[in-house]
């Protein structure tokens, strides 16, 4: 995969792991609708109507109805829809959805920004969970930065209004919305409430914007602030390594998978840091326990057997360059676009003696590292 796209990946999992990050912290004093996307659901199901969401959504359906949760789709239609936007435009002309809550996680991230560029569709509110999307139709309003005296009615408590804000800032820079991510930080500023996590936004927000020292310097800040702060630390790994900063990312990324072996963001932060140091045993045992965590946890596996495939030839492992490959061709999450270049590599791989095609097929299973 191009340099570019790892980093974009990257960012995306970074947000993910601020919101995350956040809702442990203060899960036993939060606001209900902070806590849960219940409520949010329970909200969307009153007109009745067909509603299509990702799938981290769906185990949140239990307290609905039998005939409210038959407004949504079934956990495949979910899942293929949300990674691939062709699937969703052919469900929506069969169901003609009345609302989409689209989550933040990178998986869903095309399917997101065909919608952002839909004419048929308004993102109509952002919020810690994700984007609503409603059709474009009359009385339907754009999202807009609600007043102070809004939030301060929604969100009545200063912790919960700054954690609203801060898991809001996080995901409009998610989809580049980086001006208004900053006035919500400014908000939030304004509270002091989590000083740490409006830092290491900022840190992440400065990185999406290639600005690598100030995302350094803002990421050691909010450490300094919060020894505990995982995304600052996460953050401050990858602006290490486009810094050019390699061997201290790569300490920093050691020492952060040391306590968490089955962490595929951590494992592939230090896959990208053993890249970017040219240690490249490093990074093929980092790529390979990635494989290996994804697969036990039944995660896509196919980008990452790609990453692995590469990281094989490069050293010069030809046999498990093509192993690897012939296996990442099995995974349906991957694009033709992807499938090509991988059958490209492959043949190159093959010093043009004999087409990749006719290597014999993998066993039914991969190898486990």
């Amino acid at each position: 995969m191009k340099k570019s796209f790892l980093i974009s990946i990257a960012v995306i999992l970074i947000v993910a792991v601020i919101a995350l990050f956040l809702h442990g912290r203060h899960q036993e004093v939060l606001d209900g609708r902070l806590a849960t996307p219940v409520p949010l659901l329970q909200e969307l199901v009153k007109p009745g109507t067909p509603l299509f969401i990702t799938p981290e959504f769906l185990p949140c359906l239990a307290p609905l109805s039998s005939a409210q949760q038959a407004l949504f789709p079934t956990l495949e239609d979910s899942e293929t829809a949300g990674r691939d936007k062709s699937p969703f435009w052919r469900l929506n002309r069969e169901h003609h959805y009345g609302a989409l809550l689209v989550g933040a996680s990178p998986a869903w991230h095309s399917l997101t920004e065909s919608l952002l560029n839909s004419p048929l569709w308004v993102l109509s509110d952002v919020s810690p969970w994700g984007y609503l999307f409603k059709p474009n139709r009359s009385g339907i309003s754009a999202w807009q930065i609600p007043s102070p005296r809004e939030l301060e009615s929604n969100w009545p408590r200063p912790a919960d209004r700054g954690c609203f804000l801060i898991l809001t800032a996080a995901n409009l820079a998610a989809i580049n919305r980086l001006p208004e991510a900053e006035q919500l930080l400014d908000m939030a500023d304004t509270l002091h409430t989590s000083p740490s996590l409006i830092l290491s936004t900022r840190a992440s927000i400065a990185a999406s914007r290639g600005h690598w020292e100030e995302a350094v310097s803002l990421s050691n800040d909010a450490l300094h602030a919060d020894r505990g702060n995982k995304a600052a630390e996460e953050i401050l790994i990858r602006a290490l390594i486009e810094s050019g900063q390699t061997d201290q990312a790569l300490d920093r990324a050691r020492d952060l998978v040391s306590r968490n072996r089955e962490d595929t963001e951590d494992l592939f932060l230090l896959a990208r840091a053993a890249n970017a140091a040219h240690s490249d045993k490093e990074e093929i045992a980092a790529l390979a326990q990635l494989v290996f965590v994804a697969k036990k946890t039944k995660q896509p596996v196919g980008a990452s057997l790609t990453y692995l495939g590469q990281a094989y030839a490069k050293y010069g492992d030809r046999g498990s360059a093509l192993r690897t490959f012939q296996e990442a061709l099995q995974s349906p999450e991957l694009t033709e676009e992807q499938l090509t270049m991988i059958r490209h590599i492959m043949d190159h791989l093959m010093e043009g003696n004999t087409p990749s095609s006719s290597l014999p097929s993998l066993p039914p299973s991969g190898t486990n590292p």
